[in-house]
C-alpha cells in the first residue's frame, strides 16, 4: 500500500515539518510506502500533483490554508483526503472526528473510514471552513506582509485586540437565497465549519453534512461591549445577543464594496463582489472508525 503525502513544511511555524517527519517514521514502522510532495509557495502545486487519480491515497499535512490549497489544486473531489493538522489554528479539522492525539490522527489517515462532507464555492474557489467579510477579513488583511514581533496565534489575537475597538461597522448589501438585506455590520461570516481564528465559534451550529452554509452577522456594538462579549464568540453563545443574527442558506451574494476585506479559510481573499454557494457532499475525507 502506497500513499501520497502532501505537506507544508512551514505551516504552524515549522510544525508541518515536524509532523511530517513523525508521520514518515510512522509509515516506516508499519511497512508502508509513500511519496512526499512539499507544497509550492510559487503556486505550482497543481502541476506537482496532477498525476493523482481516484485510487490515490492522499494525506495532507498543514493548516487550514494548506488544506484549501490542496483541495483547489487537486480539483477532483473523488480523491479521498486524510488531513493531519499542523497549522496555527487548525479550525477546519475541529469539525472532523480524526482523533484526539497525534497517534489517533495517524491511524485515521491510514485506516479510517471514508465520509462525504460539504464544501463551499466562492467565485470559483473551493473553501472547506468558510469566508469572513468585514472585521475578521480586516484582521487577515492587517497581517498580510506585516513585520510582527509576535507570530502564529498570538499575532492573530494581538490584531483582534488592536483593531476591535476602532473598527467601524460598514454597509453590506447581500442576499441569502431569495432574501435581500441592506445593513451596517461589523462582520458577515459564511461558515461550512464552525470555528474561525483559532477559537472563535462564529457559526457554532454548522454541520458539514446538511447541504447548507451557516451565516453569522454582527451589527453595531459599542467598543466596550465588543471586549466584554469576546468570550461569547469563543464559546459560541453570541447568537443570543441582540446585535447578532444567524441564518442558513445555499447561495449567498455579497455586492461590491471596496471598504470590505475578506478571507477564505484564513487566507486573504480581497474585496467583494462574491458569489458563494454550498457544494453538498462534495469531498471524501478520512474519519475515525466507529
Amino acid at each position: 500500500m502506497s500513499f501520497t503525502v502532501i505537506y507544508n513544511p512551514t505551516s504552524g511555524r515549522g510544525k508541518g515539518k515536524k509532523v511530517t517527519e513523525r508521520f514518515r517514521q510512522y509509515l516506516l514502522e508499519n511497512s508502508l510506502e509513500a511519496q512526499f510532495i512539499a507544497t509550492d509557495p510559487n503556486g505550482r502545486l497543481e502541476e506537482k500533483i496532477n498525476h493523482l487519480t481516484e485510487s490515490s491515497k492522499v494525506v495532507v499535512i498543514g493548516g487550514d490554508g494548506t488544506f484549501n490549497d490542496v483541495v483547489n489544486a487537486i480539483k477532483n473531489p473523488k480523491i479521498t483526503l486524510a488531513f493531519l493538522p499542523a497549522g496555527t489554528g487548525n479550525d477546519f479539522v475541529k469539525m472532523l472526528n480524526i482523533g484526539s492525539n497525534e497517534k489517533e490522527t495517524f491511524d485515521t489517515a491510514i485506516k479510517g473510514k471514508t465520509k462525504q462532507i460539504d464544501a463551499g464555492d466562492c467565485n470559483g474557489k473551493i473553501f472547506l471552513n468558510g469566508v469572513g467579510i468585514g472585521f475578521d477579513g480586516q484582521i487577515v488583511a492587517a497581517m498580510q506582509n506585516k513585520k510582527r514581533w509576535l507570530s502564529g496565534q498570538a499575532a492573530y489575537y494581538y490584531e483582534v485586540l488592536r483593531i476591535l475597538s476602532t473598527y467601524r461597522d460598514k454597509p453590506f448589501h447581500f442576499s441569502l437565497d431569495s432574501r435581500e438585506f441592506t445593513k451596517n455590520l461589523i462582520l458577515l461570516t459564511i461558515g461550512n465549519g464552525s470555528t474561525f481564528g483559532g477559537g472563535f465559534k462564529l457559526t457554532p451550529h454548522a454541520n458539514l453534512s446538511d447541504g447548507l452554509l451557516d451565516i453569522c452577522e454582527i451589527g453595531k456594538i459599542s467598543a466596550i461591549n465588543r471586549y466584554l462579549n469576546l468570550p461569547k464568540l469563543q464559546n459560541g453563545t453570541h447568537h443570543k445577543m441582540s446585535a447578532v443574527n444567524m441564518y442558513q442558506a445555499k447561495e449567498i451574494t455579497i455586492n461590491a464594496n471596496i471598504r470590505l476585506n475578506a478571507h477564505i479559510d484564513g487566507e486573504y481573499l480581497g474585496t467583494p463582489p462574491f458569489q458563494i454557494k454550498v457544494l453538498p457532499a462534495y469531498l471524501s475525507v478520512k474519519v475515525m472508525q466507529d
